[in-house]
């Protein structure tokens, strides 16, 4: 792991709620058949990575930001004390808690990432895997993380990255054809949002030639 560079750099717009009414759109379409895609699959290996980044154990509390149908939070169900999901799109939080039934310790809720529904300090290990990239409003987004985790609390944040030409391109394209999607950042912007939520330092690895990044932030 190397270390990334503090640099601030954000994103705001007056198109805020139609962004999040077209993830919304977007993300209740696929709810049912979303798991047996092929895509989602292949990213449930990286959400594998970025779980063991976290290093969860018997006393955490763990939050899932944009959790999807819960495979993160499921797959973590075992390990913690507890494990909560969250996401924009309500037919995802259904099957979410669908998929989950029988887990005593698992619960998932409708809510923006800029807007977590919990007290401070109500977790010590915060999960954002694959969905950064579709949030209208990034800085509050982890600003947020940041507030619900506890002293030495963990982020992770797992996404793609926009520092190789060919990643740049699929960003763009995808701006025109997936109403969902905002950006996907550089490095150094990452690490200006950590810097601006209080996170001092982090560490990034590096998946597929840099084309994908996992982030991992402790709380101070």
């Amino acid at each position: 792991m190397d270390r990334i560079r503090r640099m601030v750099s954000g994103r705001s717009g007056a198109d805020v709620e139609k962004t999040r009414a077209a993830n919304q759109r977007w993300f209740d379409r696929w709810a049912c058949r979303y798991e047996s895609n092929p895509i989602s699959q292949w990213l449930q290996e990286i959400q594998s990575q970025a779980l063991a980044a976290l290093e969860l154990g018997p006393a955490d509390r763990l939050l899932d930001v944009g959790c999807g149908t819960g495979v993160a939070v499921r797959r973590a169900a075992p390990t913690v004390a507890e494990a909560v999901g969250i996401d924009v799109a309500p037919a995802m939080v259904a099957e979410a808690g669908r998929l989950a039934a029988g887990l005593a310790n698992v619960s998932f809720l409708q809510a923006d990432s800029a807007r977590l529904p919990f007290h401070d300090e109500s977790f010590t290990a915060v999960l954002c895997s694959t969905s950064f990239h579709h949030y209208p409003e990034p800085q509050r987004a982890v600003r947020e993380m940041s507030r619900v985790l506890g002293p030495k609390g963990r982020l992770v944040i797992a996404d793609g990255i926009a520092e190789r030409r060919i990643v740049q391109v699929i960003d763009r394209v995808n701006r025109l054809v997936e109403p969902s999607h905002v950006r996907l950042y550089r490095l150094p912007e990452l690490a200006g949002f950590l810097h601006q939520a209080g996170f001092l330092d982090a560490q990034v690895r590096r998946l597929y030639n840099g084309a994908y990044v996992l982030v991992r932030a402790t709380k101070p």
